[in-house]
């Protein structure tokens, strides 16, 4: 019997391994009252892209629960308007914690898709010293504080042995650490210190820190080290002799094997992984730069995605591709899931088969008024296969309704809820902003003509001609394939 409960324990510890253990994290904040609270983590920490591990509506009385399983310690996060906590989490833990009372951001503020967040660690109530966040805190106000005064007081010129003395002053503080996270951690920014302060050779660098180390995807401090030493490395290892090819394999050739065949000629790349995250990382840098075409960019993101067998790597892959061709042309639009007038929620999957001519609109602006009366107008005329759709950025649902009762407007407006994101997938730097997307709910201008310039009715037309001809050879195409086919 003894030796079944054994078995049984083992068995259930090596489930929790293997798939996670939950974490809870528990609060009572009355001034978000009502409000559903998003927990979230990012997917890579290359791109920085969210997801959501967990949400809770905060109750009448404050209160509210998150619940989520992770397998590691993982850096988490709440955004609450003008602030967003950080919070590192760790399998099988609970956290009573303390958000601080809601503050709303200013009008500018909320129609400022650049808006800055202010960055704070969360406080944890009941918490003992050896918890992974109180370990960080305490390390990294340390840190900053040697470093500050180091630099201050031999004026930039720090060396190897300022830099050791001052490591050895902090380990002694956390002598005894257990935590494999938090150790990696420090040396990462130990090592971070020592780049700054006296390291030059690069490649000697790289080989100590990254060569023969495994990928720690979900460490800050791993992947913030990461980001600035990789920061374009393409462009530098294609300066040197070895890797003149570079380009060719990229640009011309489009070939990965190729690609990777050049940066074997480096011997502290010889990881396979951590090549083709440096390459990743790369491209992701260089998108908008002039080094290399977006095509050949693009070409090769997926490449890597489809020829990995790393999971970590073909989501920064999908990741990456997502974001570069977020707003690029011929590739679809953001999609966003918005109240209109009526109360009810649409997409871009409502105009499915229709041009969409989409604005982003805010009522005090004088030119959004006026264009308000052009679109109205539009509108009447009713223009084949076009449909006019306005994101209203106002302060309440309400407002929105008011501005469509009292003016009868009759085309969709939506109302854009505070979505920030919205406003920064779609590079809303000025209102109005329109864009124009095709039946298949791509990007075919960007940004559009003004509905009070004669240029967009002649480029609208234009754009329909276009796609009505494509509809037409596609369907001559399928006819031949199907006549070749039954031959």
């Amino acid at each position: 019997m003894k030796n079944l409960y054994y078995t049984l324990f083992n068995i259930l510890f090596f489930v929790q391994t293997i798939f996670g253990q939950n974490v809870v994290i528990t609060g009572n904040a009355k001034t978000y009252a009502g409000d559903v609270l998003l927990w979230k983590t990012y997917t890579d920490q290359i791109t920085f892209s969210e997801k959501v591990l967990a949400q809770s509506k905060v109750d009448t009385k404050g209160n509210f629960r998150f619940e989520f399983t992770i397998d590691e310690p993982t850096v988490s996060f709440i955004h609450l308007n003008v602030f967003k906590g950080i919070l590192y989490v760790e399998p099988g833990k609970n956290y009573q914690i303390v958000l601080p009372q809601k503050q709303k951001k200013s009008k500018a503020d909320e129609l400022n898709p650049f808006f800055k967040e202010m960055e704070f660690f969360i406080r944890c109530v009941q918490i003992d010293s050896n918890d992974l966040n109180v370990k960080i805190k305490k390390f990294n106000k340390l840190l900053d504080n040697y470093m500050a005064n180091s630099f201050k007081q031999f004026k930039g010129q720090v060396g190897k042995t300022v830099v050791d003395s001052i490591i050895h002053l902090i380990e002694k503080e956390f002598s005894g650490a257990q935590s494999e996270y938090f150790n990696n951690y420090k040396n990462y920014n130990y090592a971070a210190f020592s780049l700054v302060a006296y390291e030059r050779n690069k490649e000697k660098f790289i080989d100590k820190y990254f060569s023969n180390r495994k990928i720690l995807w979900n460490n800050t401090a791993y992947m913030d080290l990461f980001n600035t030493v990789f920061n374009n490395y393409l462009k530098t290892l294609y300066r040197n002799p070895k890797g003149k090819a570079i380009p060719y394999n990229l640009i011309k050739l489009k070939s990965l094997t190729g690609l990777k065949s050049c940066l074997d000629s480096f011997p502290y790349l010889h990881n396979d992984t951590l090549k083709e995250l440096v390459i990743l990382k790369s491209l992701y840098d260089n998108f908008y730069k002039d080094d290399f075409p977006q095509s050949s960019i693009l070409f090769m993101t997926d490449s890597i995605q489809y020829d990995t067998d790393v999971p970590e790597i073909e989501k920064v892959a999908e990741n990456i591709r997502k974001k570069l061709t977020t707003l690029l042309l011929n590739y679809p639009a953001p999609d966003f899931k918005l109240k209109n007038s009526k109360g009810k929620f649409m997409s871009l999957s409502n105009f499915k088969g229709d041009f969409v001519y989409l604005n982003f609109c805010t009522p005090n602006s004088y030119s959004c008024q006026k264009d308000f009366r052009t679109l109205q107008q539009l509108y009447l005329q009713q223009y084949e296969k076009l449909k006019i759709v306005t994101i209203c950025v106002c302060d309440s649902y309400e407002e929105m309704r008011k501005l469509v009762k009292e003016n009868k407007y009759r085309w969709d407006f939506l109302y854009f809820d505070n979505n920030s994101e919205l406003l920064k997938s779609y590079n809303v730097r000025v209102y109005p902003s329109y864009y124009l997307i095709n039946p298949e709910g791509k990007l075919v201008m960007l940004p559009a003509f003004p509905p009070g310039e004669a240029s967009f009715e002649a480029r609208y037309f234009d754009t329909l001609k276009s796609w009505k001809r494509e509809l037409l050879r596609r369907e001559q195409e399928k006819k031949k394939q199907q006549s070749l086919g039954n031959h």
